[in-house]
């Protein structure tokens, strides 16, 4: 199914009896990031496009899911990751220039490092 949809796509939705559902397209146009935080009840993990959302709520950012990647989260908070197509990444240029706030780090890249380093390079 991942072989057979075309496009970029991250995704995130909720399956009854299954949890939280999240994966990222196969070549990893759009970013997905996997968050955690520690509570009373056990470790609680979050997922978000941009891992600037997680600081608000508590939550550390873990890592990049990775291109053809699913996620899930149980509904008893087990986290399970599976690799369901091979994946290369080729993220989209725009995440880094306009889409994304200065202060995410997407695909181990700070995204304000990347602006400073492209205005740089234009500037020559």
């Amino acid at each position: 199914t991942m072989n057979k949809a075309k496009g970029a796509y991250s995704a995130i939705c909720m399956v009854q009896g299954v949890g939280l559902v999240a994966f990222r397209d196969k070549h990893g146009i759009r970013p997905l990031v996997l968050g955690q935080r520690e509570s009373k009840d056990g470790m609680e993990y979050a997922v978000a496009s941009e891992d600037c959302a997680f600081g608000p709520l508590g939550y550390d950012r873990v890592r990049d899911i990775q291109p053809g990647e699913a996620v899930v989260v149980t509904p008893d908070g087990e986290l399970q990751c599976r690799q369901l197509v091979e994946g290369q990444l080729s993220p989209c240029l725009f995440e880094y220039i306009y889409l994304s706030r200065p202060d995410t780090v997407i695909n181990d890249i700070s995204v304000y490092a990347m602006q400073l380093n492209l205005g740089r390079r234009l500037s020559r």
